[in-house]
């Protein structure tokens, strides 16, 4: 049976926080390690197969998921950790690191089961995947603690001054704090998307209880598989490092403005879940920040749009959705230019190539 084990690794003692370069470095460690295991014995010596694994690096720390092929949940859980343990002991660049816990939070089984149950059971997996995410959950923290956390994370938003949420202030503060907390919950959300569409080569639009990639537009949810998710990872990376240079340079392509929209998103959705703004009061302060951003690029139109644009169209609205890609790839929105730089510098990663 697959499992998909999340495991926890800590930085070495007296280690507060890893700057951005050092979590790059960790990532890239961990990247090319688990790419050269295969397998590890289990019990009895049976032979467990490490079919995939997703590596997210954090300021505390790393979470990596590996999806084994194990004959129990026991079994999975001890091979992640060996595999990980024994990574560790090999590593120079990891010297000091723990495995802090190994454990298993929903297999391909019963994700297959739940999400082939229908709508019934809709809230049954979305417990599931609140599950699955826990172990990188935020620890609980009252009002006050969100707020300081909020107000500490402010100044790595290098790239506006307060200005571009209304002026300095407290409202300013938090929202630029904020917007640098949910770089993090949506990279988080993307990559358990991306391994739920791998898992079950699905789409967005026959996927349930998914984060964060159905609150892209909706006319395209056919488009958005694992692939996409990844690409889309590496869209919003540069997007997320240009929040926190000393200057800001506007979304290069429609997928970095819509990285920047969901950032946007989560920020005031983590403001109101903290009970610091509610999410009428922090519209005005988003708003001018989410115009000066954006650089010009509008997508709500992506979202208004009610018919389908890919997957099987029925006959009487194939040529209505033939006219809307026209128009929208008129105007460089159509799918197949998400990736593409608009601003005609042809550098950008060649994985977003193949899009």
């Amino acid at each position: 049976m697959d499992y998909a084990v999340t495991a926890e690794l800590g930085p070495p003692n007296g280690v507060v926080e890893l700057d951005p370069l050092q979590q790059e470095g960790i990532a890239a460690v961990l990247d090319r390690h688990l790419a050269l295991v295969e397998g590890v014995s289990g019990p009895g010596d049976a032979d467990i197969d490490v079919l995939d694994y997703r590596i997210t690096v954090h300021p505390a720390g790393a979470s990596v998921v590996l999806a084994l092929d194990a004959p129990s949940l026991l079994a999975a859980e001890d091979a992640a950790a060996s595999v990980l343990d024994e990574l560790i002991g090999e590593s120079e660049v990891l010297a000091g690191w723990s495995v802090a816990h190994s454990e298993v939070r929903i297999t391909e089984d019963e994700f297959n089961r739940l999400a082939a149950s229908g709508e019934a059971v809709v809230d049954e997996l979305e417990a599931a995947v609140e599950e699955a995410l826990e172990s990188s959950a935020e620890p609980a923290m009252d009002v006050e603690q969100w707020r300081a956390r909020f107000l500490g994370l402010a100044p790595r938003l290098r790239a506006f001054g307060p200005e571009a949420f209304g002026g300095p202030g407290d409202a300013a503060s938090l929202a630029a704090g904020a917007l640098v907390h949910a770089v993090r919950v949506v990279t988080d959300e993307v990559f358990y998307d991306e391994l739920a569409l791998a898992v079950n080569n699905a789409t967005v639009a026959d996927a349930v209880g998914l984060l964060v990639l159905e609150e892209l537009p909706p006319c395209y949810d056919h488009r958005y598989d694992a692939f996409f998710a990844r690409a889309f990872v590496l869209a919003s990376m540069p997007v997320a490092e240009r929040l926190t240079a000393s200057s800001w340079t506007p979304p290069r392509s429609v997928a970095e403005a819509l990285a920047l929209r969901l950032f946007v998103n989560e920020a005031r959705v983590a403001l109101e879940a903290a009970e610091l703004m509610n999410w009428d009061d922090s519209e005005p302060v988003f708003a001018g920040f989410a115009a000066r951003a954006a650089g010009g690029m509008a997508l709500d139109e992506l979202y208004e749009i009610d018919l389908p644009l890919a997957g099987d169209a029925e006959p009487e609205t194939a040529a209505q959705a033939a006219k809307l890609e026209a128009e929208l790839h008129s105007r460089g929105l159509a799918f197949d230019q998400w990736f593409a730089p608009r601003d005609g510098d042809p550098a950008q990663h060649p994985y977003l190539d193949s899009l």
